[in-house]
């Protein structure tokens, strides 16, 4: 048991796991089946977020592709536009540097422009007009359908009359407009070489190249559209479908913001995906632009491809629900297959919970048997072999509390005793700590360890008995050594302050005789002066030796002078040496007194000891003692 609840730990609280277990609820901690369940939800969340998310992305890459493509579309269409331009420019330049144009005979012209037209222009081109200005009205000069003579202004090519040429390679162009009978065409201008004031006028139809647009052939449903900054659908690509009536060249474009972003773009195109005008199209749609570049024309033109949202995303929109379906369909068959195997696995651990609650209620006859062989199966065999590990453990507990009744009787015994053995012990001390030390611990053999305690307590007793009775014998003799050192010093000290007093006499009287011989001396020189002068006075008075021996004799006293001088002092150190030892000695006395007391306080400390015999501590002292480097230092204190 104690392995299992060791070893089959799930880990304790500790961790990621501790912060779940603190926060989940109780009640559902409590239920595998539900946790079970909830982690079956989390998982098919988790498997729905991530089948979406890959999925959305998957759409957006998808979606991103093809906005890609319909911008290259937007790209082509504008492309085509302008290389159709570019080639009815370079045309209508061609043309007009023929010689015949700057003839005078109109007819002979109109039949060059009708030639021309049929063999050396585009099969898109209209018509071809001369038309020349001046100070007067412009007017054609020839042309393929119009009178020469007829004036210009008020008719659709009055454009012309607007702009000026100043050189022979320019070529202006115009917007579309419809011809009288009712064809949209741009118009393309060039000076005739030559002339100042005759334009070769090249009028090229724009339903050519509206059947070139490709925004129906990309997706069903839609077309394509060129529109110029105003909103005018210059040219539209159903216009080129005879099947339908639905040609909106030259009316207004349903959405201005598109054609403004259109004409304003600053990069090659772009696409907006969502659009809802019922004006361009009755259903959502997307529309890709790309600006058009129009040489020698005041207009800004714009290509705007469309096509219905769902025929343009529509591969999108299947894989978005073909992801979508999927998604749900592995949450489902995950939720499917997990709760079987919760369901199937729950009711195994109910089971067995059912048994291991009548294990704990104390029936370990229950049947625990399992025929899976999984984990689940294993647990079963686990608390079958548990449940047998239980009864043995029941049975040697009853057996081990027999044994521990009779342990615990001996143990009341052994404390009994001990407790007996104990007080006596007790006693025993609290009357040594009074100061009996004959007490004596008697072992009985009884235990061990408490006759250990005796044996070494009484062995301790002898030595403090022995230790006690030293101490007694020392205390009497430092205190007998100590009256002796203090007898010796006083009598020491008096002979010394005797000696003090006697060479204090002596260097007294010392200094009394120095003083009679020093005035002798004087004297005696006063004496030898004086019988100098006399004999200096009596030159016949031999004085020499008389002055001789006088001069000797004082000599003689100075010395004995000095030499008393010497004595005094020596008197007065020996006088000051004996002091200092006096006063020495008296330290001693005071120190030796000293000691006394203490050693009478030591004696009467021991004296309140009890023993059965005093033990002699031979420490010699006094005056004439070997001390302790003597000769007998070495030998044995006595007993």
């Amino acid at each position: 048991m104690g392995a299992m609840s060791s070893g089959d730990s799930d880990g304790g609280g500790g961790g990621a796991m501790g912060v779940v277990r603190t926060v989940v609820p109780d009640f559902v901690r409590k239920r595998f089946a539900l946790k079970f369940l909830i982690v079956l939800l989390v998982m098919g969340l988790a498997i729905g977020a991530v089948g979406l998310v890959g999925t959305q992305q998957f759409v957006d890459h998808t979606r991103d592709q093809v906005e890609s493509e319909y911008r290259g579309l937007a790209v082509q269409e504008s492309n085509l536009v302008e290389q159709w331009l570019e080639s009815n420019r370079l045309s209508t330049r061609l043309a007009s540097g023929d010689p015949a144009y700057a003839g005078v005979d109109g007819d002979q012209m109109s039949r060059t422009l009708r030639n021309r037209q049929g063999s050396q222009m585009p099969s898109d081109v209209s018509a071809m007009h001369l038309i020349e200005g001046g100070t007067g009205a412009t007017t054609f000069v020839a042309s393929q359908n119009i009178a020469p003579g007829s004036e210009v202004d008020g008719t659709v090519r009055e454009w012309v009359t607007d702009r000026s040429f100043s050189e022979t390679n320019q070529v202006e162009v115009s917007s579309v407009y419809r011809t009288p009978n009712g064809v949209p065409v741009v118009g393309f201008a060039s000076l005739v070489n030559g002339t100042t004031e005759r334009v070769l006028l090249v009028e090229v139809s724009t339903t050519a190249i509206a059947g070139q647009l490709q925004g129906s052939d990309r997706a069903e449903g839609g077309f394509t559209a060129v529109v110029n900054g105003t909103g005018t659908m210059l040219i539209d690509e159903k216009a080129s479908d005879p099947n339908t009536n639905a040609d909106q060249t030259l009316t207004t474009y349903g959405d201005q913001a598109t054609v403004d972003k259109a004409v304003s773009l600053s990069q090659a195109s772009q696409v907006d995906a969502s659009q809802s005008n019922n004006q361009v199209m009755n259903e959502e749609y997307a529309v890709g632009y790309a600006p058009v570049l129009v040489p020698g024309s005041s207009e800004d033109w714009a290509v705007l491809v469309h096509a219905p949202t769902d025929v343009l995303f529509g591969d999108v929109q299947q894989v978005q629900q073909l992801g979508l379906f999927a998604t749900a369909g592995a949450v489902l068959v995950m939720l499917v297959i997990g709760a079987a195997l919760g369901y199937n696995t729950s009711s195994s651990i109910d089971r067995l919970k059912g048994k291991a609650q009548e294990m704990e209620e104390g029936n370990l006859d229950v049947d625990i048997r399992s025929g899976r062989i999984d984990s689940i199966g294993q647990l079963y065999g686990g608390f079958a072999s548990m449940r047998d590990s239980l009864r043995e453990q029941i049975d040697e507990a009853e057996r081990a509390r027999k044994e521990a009744e009779v342990s615990r009787a001996e143990a009341m015994e052994l404390s009994n005793y001990l407790q007996d053995r104990t007080e006596e012990y007790s006693e025993i001390m609290q009357a040594c700590a009074r100061g009996d030390l004959t007490q004596r611990m008697e072992p009985e053999g009884e235990n061990e360890a408490m006759d250990q305690i005796a044996e070494d307590f009484n062995e301790m007793l002898t030595e403090l008995e022995m230790t006690t009775g030293q101490l007694k014998t020392f205390a009497s003799e430092v205190e007998d050594s100590g009256r002796s050192v203090q007898q010796s010093a006083e009598t020491v000290r008096d002979a010394s302050e005797q000696v003090a007093d006697s060479i204090q006499r002596i260097s007294d009287d010392a200094y009394d005789q120095k003083e009679r011989l020093q005035n002798i001396s004087e004297e005696m020189d006063g004496v030898a002066a004086q019988l100098d002068d006399f004999a200096a006075d009596n030159p016949n008075v031999d004085f020499g030796d008389s002055l001789d021996s006088i001069r000797e004799v004082a000599s003689m006293i100075e010395q004995a002078a000095d030499l008393a001088e010497d004595t005094m002092s020596e008197s007065e150190n020996v006088a000051g040496a004996a002091e200092e030892q006096a006063a020495e000695l008296n330290e001693v006395s005071s120190r030796a007194e000293e000691l006394t007391r203490y050693a009478q306080y030591l004696g009467d400390g021991l004296g309140n000891f009890e023993t059965e015999e005093e033990h002699e501590f031979v420490f010699q002292t006094g005056a004439g003692s070997p001390g302790p480097g003597g000769p007998d230092a070495d030998e044995p204190a006595e007993e």
